[in-house]
């Protein structure tokens, strides 16, 4: 009986013990995620607030390295955001449709994924791993994110952690919202809807910005302005008619066409301008031909192929300058010379 009364105790004692200890983990978590929520309301610099999460977490995971991988919509990928320790994901040579990395496959998945017996040791550009963990980040069933974490020594994680490290995501994931929502609003005040190009006043704001350091440093700028002429057709039952398919192709043409420095816009409703720092005259009628031939060659639907009017201009003037012979376009080239911009006046001017 005396040996059952201790052996009872025992049990009891580590029962007891337990209870302790889950307790002491739920204060733990609260107190993470309580941390959490504050960072996401008072840390306005993104990067600063996504690496304070990590840090957070640690105190509650134990993980070595971790890596916040966030999905962007400029690039159509998963990009780094932040990173503790050492950058950590798996076959990061290997593309998963969105981006390379396993981190890929997880965000396809949007399931979590526990590695625990794995075995690859550590070299000049690889860490030691036994344990990886590689959670996705959903809000509203959209993943925005992936968090990975391992550790050096085998069975680190559990499947506990999982829990934790996705409910710890959730104000990780307002905050990754909230620069998305921001960035978005940056884009709209600057891009054009129709065509996804630059609008007049991020154009006008460039210009300024390109003639001010060709003052400076005493290098060229050139402009090249496109009048599309295109038919006037009615609008079709949604709205939008032939000749706004139009515009939107001469977009997505010029941005294929032009230099990653160059600045494209849609600066009226059938006119376009490119910005092309550092670039003499004859630098820019290379442009313009290589604009007019991506332009002449593209398929526009028969009798709706718009007559595309092509000028460029010059700052700062520097060669005798010819007479512009289209009206319409004379007018698209003199608006680009307008004040408060002065980049002299065109050295050219031609029709397609």
């Amino acid at each position: 009986m005396f040996g059952s009364a201790i052996s009872i105790n025992r049990k009891l004692m580590g029962i007891l013990a337990k209870s302790r200890s889950a307790a002491a983990s739920v204060v733990s978590e609260s107190d993470v995620l309580a941390e959490l929520g504050r960072i996401a309301q008072t840390v306005t610099d993104p990067v600063e607030a996504f690496q304070q999460a990590l840090l957070q977490m640690r105190a509650v995971v134990p993980y070595e390295n971790a890596t916040l991988f966030l999905w962007s919509r400029d690039t159509q990928s998963l990009e780094e955001a932040a990173t503790v320790g050492s950058r950590v994901d798996l076959i990061g040579h290997v593309r998963f449709g969105r981006s390379a990395g396993f981190s890929s496959w997880v965000a396809q998945q949007r399931k979590p994924v526990l590695l625990n017996d794995l075995h690859r040791e550590g070299g000049p550009d690889a860490v030691a791993l036994r344990s990886f963990l590689s959670v996705p980040l959903l809000v509203q069933g959209e993943v925005v994110g992936v968090i990975n974490m391992s550790h050096s020594r085998p069975s680190a994680f559990e499947e506990e952690t999982v829990a934790r490290v996705a409910l710890f995501g959730f104000p990780i994931a307002s905050v990754a919202m909230r620069s998305v929502l921001r960035r978005d609003r940056e884009r709209m005040a600057t891009t054009d809807t129709l065509t996804s190009l630059y609008n007049k006043r991020h154009f006008d704001h460039s210009l300024e910005v390109e003639v001010g350091r060709a003052k400076r440093y005493g290098h060229k700028v050139s402009v090249v302005v496109l009048d599309v002429d295109r038919p006037r057709e009615p609008k079709t039952k949604n709205g939008g008619g032939s000749g706004e398919q139009i515009l939107s192709d001469m977009g997505r043409l010029l941005k294929r066409s032009a230099r990653g420095t160059d600045c494209i816009a849609r600066y009226g409703y059938d006119e376009f301008r490119i910005l092309l720092p550092h670039t003499d005259e004859t630098r820019a009628k290379v442009a313009a031909e290589r604009f007019r031939n991506v332009v002449e060659k593209h398929a526009f639907p028969r009798r709706k192929r718009p007559t595309v009017h092509i000028g460029i201009a010059t700052y700062p003037v520097d060669s005798t300058l010819a007479p512009v012979s289209v009206p319409n376009l004379e007018r698209a080239v003199e608006a680009v010379l307008a004040p408060p911009v002065d980049i002299g006046a065109p050295t050219e001017a031609a029709a397609s």
